[in-house]
């Protein structure tokens, strides 16, 4: 009886001890259009630190200040452009943000259609001919609405794109999605968005001067309860590898000079970015043709797996 009762003791004190070595999970506020690259890294991060785990909040970035504000928890911040973190950082959610170095990746801005271009959509000023269906984001939701605003504007074609809009999304998804099953016939999104759907989409570079850029800063919070922890996971987000798996999610890096509105000022490296999006979905729709690393450079791997999924 005392032998089966040190026993039950033993399994007790090992189930107490492996439930101390599991730690609260870290919550990551982040961008909904920054999920692909984000999920890997958080794999990765978890695989390398047993009892760790990464929540990830993903949603439109004009939800995040006021959220963070009512409930005051999280450990990390990434949201879809530098302007909702310079906000958090104002109301004292982030500390010792540097400019330069905390920006790991950058959104890029592409004109995307159904597969086979049935509007016949060439250049962004198409989007203000009469019938043609425009997809927006919400700009006091998301990230997305924000620029292409300002991009609309800069084009002089706001006001008739307007009213060429048939939906208003919460979050960029949404407008991949409408993409995706033909309820639109265009919009603009991120090249990160435009790589998840090279199976359905026809994808058309903007010019250089409606091509947006969009700096992606990444911080701990100041509310955070494990901040250690958490800056183990931003070093990773910030380090060769974790900038060389946004690019695989068809990030820019390191994207050229861009003006004071966050534009590019004319050919650069986003051109480069571009041409491999146009060949990662031809290639990715045409199973004939050679996957070719040389011209699809770190695409290879999502077309790949879109080539495979059904």
């Amino acid at each position: 009886m005392k032998r089966r009762i040190a026993a039950l003791l033993v399994l007790l004190g090992l189930f107490i001890g492996g439930c101390a070595r599991q730690e609260p999970p870290l919550l990551f506020h982040a961008a909904a259009g920054q999920r692909s690259a984000l999920d890997e890294i958080g794999a990765i991060f978890e695989e390398r630190h047993p009892g760790t785990r990464v929540n990830f909040s993903y949603k439109g970035s004009g939800y995040f200040l006021p959220d963070l504000v009512r409930s005051r928890e999280g450990d990390l911040y990434m949201p879809g452009e530098e302007f909702y973190f310079l906000q958090a950082r104002d109301r004292g959610f982030i500390n010792n943000y540097d400019p330069v170095a905390d920006v790991p990746a950058h959104f890029v801005t592409v004109l995307i259609t159904p597969k086979g271009n049935p509007a016949g959509i060439r250049r962004l000023e198409d989007l203000a001919r009469p019938g043609v269906r425009v997809g927006l984001g919400n700009p006091k939701s998301c990230a997305i609405g924000v620029r292409q605003e300002k991009t609309l504007r800069r084009a002089g074609i706001l006001e008739a794109v307007l009213a060429n809009t048939r939906m208003s999304a919460k979050c960029i998804p949404e407008l991949g999605n409408a993409i995706q099953h033909r309820g639109i016939d265009a919009t603009v999104v991120w090249s990160s968005t435009a790589a998840l759907y090279l199976r359905d989409v026809e994808i058309i570079p903007l010019e250089p001067r409606y091509r947006a850029v969009v700096r992606l800063p990444v911080g701990v919070l100041t509310v955070s309860r494990d901040p250690a922890r958490a800056r183990l996971l931003k070093d990773l987000i910030l380090s060769p590898e974790g900038r060389s798996i946004f690019e695989r999610h068809a990030y820019a890096v390191d994207p050229g000079p861009v003006d004071e509105e966050g534009f590019c000022t004319g050919p650069g490296p986003t051109d480069l970015l571009m041409q491999r999006l146009v060949e990662a979905a031809r290639v990715t729709q045409d199973p004939t043709l050679e996957v070719d690393e040389k011209t699809l450079g770190p695409l290879v791997g999502e077309v790949l797996r879109q080539r495979a999924s059904k």
